[in-house]
């Protein structure tokens, strides 16, 4: 028989327990992700990749670029897991959540810029690692204002809203990199490459803070008094169990998002460089990776609403296996062309089914997370996030340097190959995850 603590709740929350959210409730909620997404878009597909192509040996871009990913997930891992339980017991009277993302993205903001100027790459390594630990202190505790607000029959819109926004965040990170850090650039043509460099860092810090300003005057984060001291009391011991005893379907979602993460960020860490190399295109990759992501975000706005809208009725795991299905079959398909049209094709679909799996894959979490710890839980299930940036580049890195010396462009399609492994036994484990049961028609709130 299983614990207790396997079976999932049948019942459905009383209305008392949740307030009916507008429109405008679900876009304040989702705001902040639309900066966040700016941020990280602009930064892991195009800033990070320019400012290591200044600093790293030509031969080494991989490897270097692997460390300054693995450095900066590693701390962010251990920010989130101190900082989400102790969102759980704060008992500020702003709210549990609001000081963290106010402190937190206010303090990133210095760094960005400094990221942006500096000529040392271990000074880089340092800003990016401080930008990481500052973002996560925000974005921890933000990440259980869904479970924390949105009735369980709602969360496959709410995650609708939020993926809508963070898509939203993508294409214009996306789009403000592509176009100011080309070469020749399409905007700012009259401005050096460093003066560029500062510019987007201006744009990432403004849409931080804005959007950031946005959630926190638009939601609504009541303050949190324990029962008896006790209640309150963090512990070290307490923020690092990773282990989820008696949280079987918890757990077996998280290394299900571990492994199609390890998948996403070979694919995204490696596109420019595939462009330049193995597709030919040399100095044009930095505007077609950009036209690349761009048509993946976009198609990826569809592939989200829906599958989030839909989720709500039916099946999550059916909509997940179906993605996962056609990722492998489009990453795959990478490892052959030699067309910059097909790479366009395989962007599309790709993104497409990216935006449809994320969406569900976030509110299946939000349905099983333990709604008096959100903040623990979910600094957990981003692990299964940042831990793939440190071992994807990793892994991929060095096999594609390795490759490349033998012949330019190989390794860059070959680690692709790595992507439906990865897909498979996410796969796996998501197939050992049991639903909540779907709300009867016409009952969700």
């Amino acid at each position: 028989m299983k614990a207790m603590a396997d079976r999932l709740p049948h019942e459905t929350p009383s209305e008392g327990e949740f307030r009916v959210l507008t429109i405008k409730d679900y876009l304040a909620i989702s705001a902040f992700w639309a900066g966040v997404s700016l941020h990280w878009a602009a930064f892991l597909t195009i800033v990070m990749q320019v400012r290591v192509d200044q600093l790293a040996p030509p031969d080494m871009r991989g490897t270097y670029l692997g460390i300054l990913f693995a450095v900066g997930a590693l701390i962010s891992t251990v920010i989130e897991l101190v900082v989400g339980p102790l969102s759980d017991r704060s008992q500020s009277r702003w709210g549990r959540r609001r000081p963290f993302i106010l402190y937190g993205t206010l303090l990133s903001l210095p760094f960005i810029l400094m990221f942006m100027a500096t000529g040392n790459f271990l000074a880089l390594v340092l800003c990016f690692v401080l930008i990481q630990l500052f973002l996560n202190w925000a974005n921890g505790p933000y990440q259980a204002v869904i479970p924390d607000q949105v009735h369980p029959n709602k969360h496959g819109l709410a995650s609708a809203y939020m993926g809508m926004m963070t898509l939203l965040g993508q294409a214009i990170g996306l789009a403000v990199a592509g176009l100011a850090l080309t070469d020749p650039p399409m905007i700012f043509a009259d401005k050096t490459m460093d003066q560029r460099l500062q510019i987007v860092g201006v744009i990432l810090c403004l849409s931080l803070a804005l959007t950031m300003a946005w959630t926190l005057l638009g939601m609504r984060d009541k303050p949190w008094k324990p029962d008896h001291p006790e209640q309150a009391r963090v512990t070290l011991a307490h923020m690092f169990d990773i282990r989820l005893k008696g949280q079987t379907n918890f757990r077996n979602v998280i290394l299900s998002r571990f492994f199609f993460n390890l998948g996403f960020t070979t694919v995204t860490t490696y596109i420019l460089f595939y462009l330049a190399d193995s597709i030919g295109l040399g100095e044009r990759a930095p505007l077609q990776a950009f036209i690349v992501m761009e048509l993946a975000i976009l198609s990826g706005v569809i592939g989200n609403w829906a599958a989030g809208v839909l989720s709500d009725r039916k099946s999550k795991k059916t909509v997940m296996f179906v993605c996962c299905a056609v990722l492998g079959v489009g990453t795959l398909a990478f490892l052959f062309t030699k067309s910059l049209t097909a790479v366009y094709a395989l962007g599309v679909v790709f993104g497409m089914a990216w935006g449809a799996f994320t969406a569900v894959d976030w509110a299946l979490a939000s349905n099983l997370v333990p709604r008096n710890e959100a903040g623990r839980y979910m600094a957990i299930w981003h692990i299964a996030m940042t831990i793939p940036q440190v071992i994807a580049p990793l892994l991929a890195g060095p096999i594609a340097d390795a490759l490349n010396r033998q012949e330019m462009g190989l390794g860059w399609r070959m680690v692709f190959a790595l992507v439906p492994v990865y897909l498979l036994i996410g796969a796996y484990f998501l197939r050992l995850v049991k639903e909540r049961p779907l709300a009867l028609e016409g009952e969700a709130i």
